[in-house]
């Protein structure tokens, strides 16, 4: 399931703990695409590329979990 940019816009206003989960969801997506461009990635490196992304996949369940948690709130905002 993806949340629109509405959903998150509303939710970042609304919930305190949607937002946090949020600047942290775009902090490792940043890390990310910043490791990607490097070309070469050390083993230490690699090993953070997989650590993002658990944190990245973990930070997006919960934001869905608040998300179903407001459903009746967003259900309009799609």
């Amino acid at each position: 399931m993806q949340l629109s940019q509405a959903v998150r816009d509303f939710l970042s206003q609304k919930d305190e703990e949607f937002r946090k989960v949020y600047e942290k969801h775009q902090k490792y997506e940043q890390e990310l695409n910043a490791l990607a461009s490097k070309g070469f990635l050390s083993p230490e490196e690699e090993l953070r590329v997989s650590e993002i992304k658990k944190l990245k996949l973990s930070a997006k369940d919960k934001m869905l979990l608040i998300a179903k948690n407001h459903q009746d709130e967003i259900k309009d905002l799609h």
